[in-house]
């Protein structure tokens, strides 16, 4: 293993976990406004804007939904390449009334560890008939997806990132690649286009790596505030976190409607219940986005739940009140 610099930490650990694999699936439940099927709660719960947050079980889910008194009406899961669509779990998921987003990331996972896709060999063809049998999956499963594939590929962190043998100009044609495939096979799907909010040390440009607007239906961002759980990071709010990446973003991607695809905060440095205010407060002016996914998960020694404190919780449930 090469040494790892302190630039290279610093990015490393501005990005959470991804899960394994698709048996170890995480949902991220999108308060999208849906109010779907009758679950087991006592009465139907009410929607939750434009909200959501990332589980890691149903069990979570629901009692997630209890506690800030609302339903989660689309499910978001991370996928690895060269594993199936899951056709049941997609129909299972359509049939409680939910919308449905998967993460695609371009690694695969083997003894050896987890080695990305060169965006190059997608580029060239040397995963169409992959891509073309999950393009048939999804239209068999009969139910629309959205797609963000390569989530955060503007980083220099996880296994698909950039280097000068994986462009942001091999990552446009590869894009484009599985776009056409899954065109020609008319998969019911919408594409979402999500890199990461930009620090000053970021490989590449938003507009380096734009496929276009007839290659995108919809933009996301991920950001989260750090605190100070690491030396080199600060506290930063909401609109700190996102606002000059948003501005770049619609420069790039005009009027195409915005989504967060992740977002959280932790305690360490600051008011996390203020935080959560300021987003709450703060999302009017971010007129394109039409929804936002929390990441409820703690990775390691740093904690995202919602539920970190009571002050936390009450400040979220407050602002989903307010959301609808």
């Amino acid at each position: 293993m090469p040494a790892v610099t302190p630039s290279a930490c610093r990015l490393a650990r501005r990005t959470p976990f991804r899960p394994r694999a698709l048996h170890e699936w995480i949902l991220i439940a999108a308060l999208s406004g849906l109010t779907g099927l009758p679950t087991a709660h006592a009465a139907p719960l009410p929607s939750c804007g434009v909200f959501g947050l990332t589980v890691d079980s149903p069990a979570v889910l629901d009692a997630l939904e209890r506690k800030v008194g609302c339903r989660f009406g689309a499910v978001r899961w991370f996928q690895d390449w060269n594993t199936p669509f899951n056709q049941a779990y997609a129909r299972t998921l359509s049939a409680q009334g939910r919308e449905l987003e998967l993460s695609w990331q371009p690694r695969v996972r083997a003894a050896s560890g987890v080695r990305g896709v060169p965006y190059r060999d997608i580029a060239a063809g040397r995963h169409d008939a992959y891509l073309r049998q999950f393009a048939r999956d999804m239209r068999r499963g009969g139910v629309t997806v959205r797609v963000t594939f390569a989530p955060e590929m503007n980083g220099n962190w996880g296994a698909y990132q950039l280097t000068r043998s994986n462009t942001p100009a091999d990552f446009v044609r590869a894009w484009r690649r599985i776009v056409n495939v899954f065109r020609a096979e008319k998969a019911p799907v919408r594409w979402v286009w999500t890199p990461n909010i930009l620090y000053p040390d970021m490989p590449s440009s938003y507009r380096a790596l734009y496929p276009g607007g007839e290659w995108v239906h919809e933009v996301g961002l991920d950001g989260y505030n750090w605190g100070t759980t690491n030396p080199w990071n600060r506290w930063l709010s909401f609109r700190d976190t996102f606002a000059a990446s948003y501005r770049q973003l619609k420069l790039v991607a005009g009027d195409k409607p915005v989504q967060l695809g992740e977002l959280a905060s932790v305690e360490q440095g600051g008011s996390k219940a203020a935080w959560i205010r300021d987003m709450c407060a703060a999302l009017p002016g971010f007129g394109q986005i039409r929804r936002a996914f929390w990441f409820h998960l703690k990775d390691g020694r740093v904690d995202w739940r919602i539920t970190t404190s009571e002050a936390s919780l009450d400040a979220f449930r407050r602002c989903v009140r307010t959301r609808r």
